[in-house]
């Protein structure tokens, strides 16, 4: 096989159709567009559109390594898009990595490098998935605590209110994530994550940018920003509360999912945080999308 680089690069906003035609019947977080653009300096993202596949490369400090699975275009070309992947880790000198795998790409690359791979499973990396109408009517038994905790806010405060993200209240956005990040102890991560929210309002249009924001006698208090990886399925990236509101979540969370129109919500991933695995677990996923990561070893 011919060793040749392959042209990755920086994701740019322009990119943002081609990478959604690519994406059309993607479920999970990762290959939403909003997070391959917020995220890029983060994980070193760099893309390539390869015979139609898109196809991306994390070359960043973090713990994303190696090449994505192409994705898109004809499924016919995959097998050549794999092998150019090959020639391209060959040309580099790097190790042939995969990360952000589905179990049936996982599957495909188990068959494809029998005998020569190794696959892991990254539970911290595993999205949620929910019914959108289940999280906007939270009904049955099944919710019958989050209707609780919903009711409690609405007792205490009457005057709440929720409004969909419009060009006149995006400082109110901003503000929220402030107060909240001013409430968390000090970390890069937390610091960066409220970088990436100031990003996604600059350019709230560019990527559709969408969320909500609750108030309580007229104050924000609680924000969350959405985007949509296609039609089916909305991606929340960003859901804050001031400290001193922190029983909004369930709220919040109701509210947003029934302003919304896609069958699907995805909450993302829970960073192996207990706490956060159990919060995501409370909203009954229809589906845990697993992710692996595959290092092959080739001659």
């Amino acid at each position: 096989m011919k060793s040749e680089f392959l042209q990755f690069r920086e994701p740019k906003l322009t990119d943002a159709p081609k990478v959604r035609s690519c994406t059309v019947h993607a479920l999970q977080s990762d290959l939403s567009f909003t997070n391959i653009y917020l995220l890029k300096k983060k994980y070193g993202t760099e893309i390539l559109f390869h015979m139609e596949h898109l196809i991306r490369r994390f070359t960043g400090d973090g713990r994303l390594q190696g090449y994505s699975f192409p994705v898109g275009g004809n499924s016919a070309d995959t097998p050549a898009c794999i092998q150019a992947i090959e020639a391209d880790a060959a040309a580099r000198g790097v190790p042939l990595k995969y990360c952000l795998l589905t179990e049936q790409q996982a599957q495909l690359l188990a068959e494809l490098y029998a005998g020569r791979i190794e696959i892991k499973c990254d539970t911290g990396d595993a999205d949620y998935l929910y019914k959108r109408s289940d999280l906007a009517e939270l009904p049955g038994t099944a919710f019958h605590k989050k209707r609780t905790h919903v009711s409690k806010f609405l007792r205490n405060n009457p005057s709440a209110e929720f409004r969909m993200l419009n060009a006149d209240n995006t400082a109110d956005v901003l503000h929220v994530a402030k107060l909240w990040l001013e409430g968390q102890e000090e970390s890069p991560a937390l610091l960066h994550e409220y970088r990436a929210i100031e990003h996604a309002l600059s350019y709230r249009n560019e990527l559709e940018m969408t969320g909500g924001i609750v108030y309580v006698n007229q104050r924000a208090i609680a924000m969350a920003l959405v985007s949509l990886i296609n039609d089916q399925v909305a991606d929340i990236h960003y859901e804050k509360c001031i400290p001193e509101f922190r029983d909004a979540y369930a709220y919040i969370n109701r509210e947003l999912a029934a302003a919304l129109s896609t069958e699907y919500i995805n909450r993302e991933e829970d960073l192996n945080i207990p706490g956060l695995r159990t919060a995501k677990l409370s909203y009954h996923p229809v589906h845990i999308l697993r992710k692996f990561t595959a290092t092959i070893y080739v001659d």
